[in-house]
């Protein structure tokens, strides 16, 4: 007999008695933890799958006083097994995808006027994590798509990366890639496919 269905029969054994009070206060003690532990599975970062072809759209708001919007669009390659979603890290803006041992964070951003600023912008918070990562390099970059911004090289203590800021007229995708030093470079083809597939829509 597990504790919940000794709850029951005691909380039956005790509404009998007209022992009401107990019972409930037994009936608490039993399910209020089980559902607490529930709920907890729930809230705790994890990983989901994502099938190859999937189409993952952001949207973007910029400042009121702008009033622009935009949408970016990333696609999981067709032959791109192995793709995972970080599912306690998503929102409507971002999403981080996990292949192996890389990370990819995608953030999409409206009411841009300089990509070159948001670049520098997005170092000094990358500077500032814990753990901090450093960007080396600022170079000019076009993506396949034909989006066009910035790209550096990132280096931590343990970690290696690239940040890109790309995108179309005022509405720019930040993209951050992360691996443990000495992985990077392995991946490299894998994270090229994904932004082979970054738009702006």
């Amino acid at each position: 007999m597990n504790v919940i269905e000794g709850a029951v029969q005691l909380n039956r054994f005790g509404l009998e008695r007209r022992r009401t009070w107990p019972a409930v206060a037994l009936a608490i003690a039993v399910f209020l933890p089980a559902l607490f532990w529930t709920q907890w599975n729930k809230a705790v970062p994890g990983e989901a799958e994502v099938a190859p072809g999937t189409v993952l759209t952001l949207s973007a708001t910029g400042p009121p006083e702008t009033g622009s919007f935009g949408r970016i669009r990333l696609t999981i390659p067709a032959d791109g097994s192995g793709w995972r979603t970080a599912t306690g890290r998503n929102r409507q803006s971002t999403v981080v995808l996990v292949h192996g041992s890389v990370w990819l964070e995608t953030h999409a951003m409206a009411g841009v006027d300089d990509f070159g600023v948001l670049f520098d912008r997005q170092s000094r918070d990358l500077g500032n994590e814990d753990p901090a990562m450093f960007t080396t390099g600022k170079e000019r970059y076009t993506s396949p798509t034909g989006l066009t911004g910035y790209r550096g090289t990132l280096t931590g203590e343990r970690y290696g990366g690239t940040l890109y800021v790309l995108g179309r007229g005022d509405v720019a995708a930040v993209v951050v890639t992360r691996a443990p030093l000495g992985r990077l470079d392995g991946e490299a083809l894998t994270i090229e496919q994904i932004l082979a597939t970054l738009e702006v829509v």
